[in-house]
């Protein structure tokens, strides 16, 4: 039988340990009536507490039919959230941005719901829009062969967290309300480099737990992150824009193709964002997360604890390699969570919490999401020496895994 969490309003359920395996990821939320746009109180302090326990939140048949759901979802979990969309309230459209390449669009009705997918859709509120699902084909330095695609391969896309890594900061919540999905593409698979197989939906979106990813450190690494953190590149989407993936989708290929700081749109050092490495997750303290966008990364400082000594290594193909190696621990199919869509799903996640990433090779079918990813006005905190549970004794081992 599932675990279940009783409250007066909503049931929170962890999803089945087939599901779940070892990621520490995943519940879904049965709302028993209430309201997701008038969601406050008891409701909304249930909805964030799972949020922070579970990582990522599923709600079936959700019932949305309005954008502005998603974004007043995100301020009943961040009371910090912005009035805007972490990347802006116009879509992105540069050409030399990776991020422009899914060619997405905006409602109109809500200009900080981001419309995703793939295939064309005229005059979908008001736009004629032309998505595409992004694919490792063009991003990957060594992409899968034709003959393992016709095999039913496919690849984690680019590991991340919304992030501008300029002037705004990322958000505590990211939030995809599917509106439409194809049902008729088989599931498709991943190959890790280990050569461990896992079988995963068509275009499903994957998620880690930066908690998990941490506990698979030695003591050795755990002290060296804690102490550590990541200076990002300056226009770090445009830094990157001609670079190629490693084929896990975690950091970048060092081929000397990133952009001269000088080519890049006006920047000043200000604006450019540093994070720990080691984020502190608000309603769980104790429960440290390894979070990093590999691909963006540029200097990595690590402060003494002892002396407050600072070592930099500034050469960002060392800094990378470093992350890489930390990262990539998490690379095995039991730490992976993915989610298979279905119509009307609402899929919210800790987006301080989780690395995520794009799959799955959807070639001309037609699929539709809204996204929202509301900016905060406070930036990611590191995870306390005085709060956090270095060892994982009270958080690593799943409670909700059944025996």
């Amino acid at each position: 039988m599932p675990h279940v969490t009783r409250e007066r309003i909503i049931d929170i359920v962890p999803l089945p340990t087939s599901e779940r395996q070892e990621s520490l990821l995943g519940a879904e939320v049965r709302l028993n009536g209430a309201d997701l746009n008038n969601l406050t109180g008891l409701g909304a302090d249930i909805l964030r507490n799972a949020l922070y326990e579970h990582s990522v939140l599923v709600i079936r048949k959700a019932g949305v039919t309005s954008g502005t759901t998603l974004t007043r979802l995100c301020k009943t979990i961040d009371d910090a959230a912005t009035d805007s969309h972490s990347a802006g309230k116009m879509p992105i459209r540069e050409a030399t941005n990776v991020l422009s390449r899914n060619q997405a669009g905006r409602l109109v009705e809500d200009s900080d719901v981001v419309v995703i997918g793939n295939g064309n859709y005229p005059a979908y509120h008001g736009h004629d829009l032309s998505l595409r699902h992004v694919s490792q084909a063009e991003f990957h330095a060594t992409p899968l062969s034709d003959e393992e695609v016709a095999a039913g391969q496919t690849r984690f896309y680019r590991w991340h967290i919304d992030a501008p890594l300029y002037d705004r900061n990322p958000g505590t919540t990211t939030i995809i309300s599917c509106r439409d999905t194809p049902s008729h593409l088989p599931d498709q698979e991943i190959v890790f480099e280990s050569g461990e197989r896992k079988r995963i939906p068509a275009g499903g979106t994957a998620f880690v737990s930066g908690a998990r990813a941490f506990s698979l450190l030695t003591p050795e690494e755990r002290e060296w992150a804690m102490n550590t953190q990541v200076q990002y590149a300056p226009r770090a989407y445009n830094w990157i824009g001609e670079c190629k993936a490693t084929s896990d989708g975690l950091t970048i290929e060092s081929q000397g193709k990133e952009m001269s700081l000088d080519a890049l749109e006006p920047w000043t050092w200000d604006k450019v964002h540093t994070y720990p490495l080691v984020f502190r997750n608000p309603g769980m303290p104790h429960r440290p997360h390894l979070i990093a966008l590999g691909c963006c990364v540029y200097r990595l400082i690590t402060t003494d604890p002892k002396t407050g000594e600072k070592t930099t290594i500034d050469d960002f193909k060392e800094a990378r390699e470093k992350i890489h190696v930390l990262m990539k621990k998490a690379m095995k199919p039991e730490f992976v969570y993915v989610h298979r869509y279905q119509p009307d799903d609402l899929v919210m996640w800790h987006n301080r919490g989780v690395w995520h990433s794009v799959t799955g090779e959807l070639g001309e079918a037609k699929r539709l999401m809204w996204q929202a990813a509301q900016g905060s006005s406070q930036s990611p905190v590191a995870a306390s020496w005085n709060e956090v549970d270095l060892g994982g004794s009270s958080w690593a081992k799943d409670k909700w895994i059944e025996a």
